[in-house]
């Protein structure tokens, strides 16, 4: 009888409010943690304007059985990850493998330095730019993944979260353990227009390494490349001139050569291509069948496909 009781009582519960409670916490922690400002959130909400026109015809319940978990993991590794991030460029400065050493070749290359982008300067410009460079490596990303999660898309999270962080960092390492190139203010005796404040030598110089390819680059034009999938109008509006700025940024605040951004934009390129290739390997070939037919939608229509994506 308590049995028969407790299964009805859990019947009873609205378990798709606590899967959106559940899913707001998460968020609100993962601003917390990166210490959002007010703008980040505000961005955040009008890319969120036009979710519905993105949204697939799931059941919630059925959604936030995986959604959750995958948002949590998400946010565990964006938790730790910064840490681990200065911890192997930490280990790289120590045991310096850097083969080519590109500081001068590049400064001899016309218009390599971005110095053009510094000819609208000024001390409102600056400020915004600094902005838009501290907050879009991981605002761009997280952006489009919270986004994703809202239009009940599985695929779209992994696939924002692959052409991201998860495949660039393994990738993106052996440029910067063989390749020594310092950013351009750096190179060139400038002031570092971030205002940044190094403890010491050791700290300075692991800061301004790592420079070929740009990934403040590659994450922003990767999400530029998925952003341009969605049919939402007004987040394609946003994110386009969004993702572009912040790659503009790296040149006016003399962080990155522009050769540094291109091949960030060419990796980029690559990355998206072979995450598509990894989401459609998994759910064609490698997902067991039951999986693949449990986002069946909850209507269906003659014109609608079976399966959710």
């Amino acid at each position: 009888m308590q049995k028969y009781q407790m299964s009805a009582l859990l019947k009873k519960l609205d378990w798709n409010l606590f899967g959106m409670i559940l899913a707001i916490f998460f968020i609100w922690r993962i601003g917390t943690v990166g210490g959002w400002s007010k703008e980040c959130w505000i961005l955040l909400l009008v890319c969120l304007i036009g979710v519905r026109k993105d949204q697939i015809d799931v059941d919630w319940k059925k959604f936030f059985i995986f959604s959750i978990p995958l948002l949590a993991v998400f946010y565990y590794f964006y938790g730790s990850g910064n840490s681990f991030w200065w911890s192997i460029a930490n280990k790289m400065f120590e045991n310096n493998r850097h083969i080519f050493r590109w500081d001068q070749y590049m400064n001899a290359i016309p218009l390599n330095t971005g110095g053009w982008a510094r000819w609208i300067a000024n001390e409102h410009l600056d400020k915004a730019f600094v902005w838009i460079y501290n907050y879009g490596f991981v605002l761009s990303l997280w952006i489009c993944i919270v986004r994703s999660f809202w239009t009940r898309s599985i695929k779209k999270m992994m696939s924002y979260a692959l052409s991201g962080h998860l495949l660039q960092f393994p990738l993106i390492l052996p440029f910067y353990n063989l390749i020594l190139l310092r950013e351009v203010w750096f190179v060139n005796g400038q002031p570092d227009l971030l205002g940044r404040k190094f403890a010491d030598q050791n700290e300075l110089l692991v800061n301004v390494m790592n420079c070929f390819p740009s990934m403040h680059t590659s994450i922003s034009f990767a999400m530029l490349l998925l952003a341009l999938r969605e049919k939402d109008k007004l987040f394609k509006l946003i994110m386009v001139p969004y993702c572009a700025s912040i790659i503009f940024s790296t040149l006016y605040l003399q962080i990155h050569w522009l050769i540094d951004v291109i091949a960030g934009m060419l990796f980029a390129y690559g990355v998206v291509k072979l995450a598509d290739g990894i989401i459609y390997l998994v759910s064609n070939k490698l997902l067991p069948e039951k999986f693949r037919g449990f986002y069946r939608r909850k209507s269906y229509s003659p014109d609608s496909q079976n399966l959710a994506a």
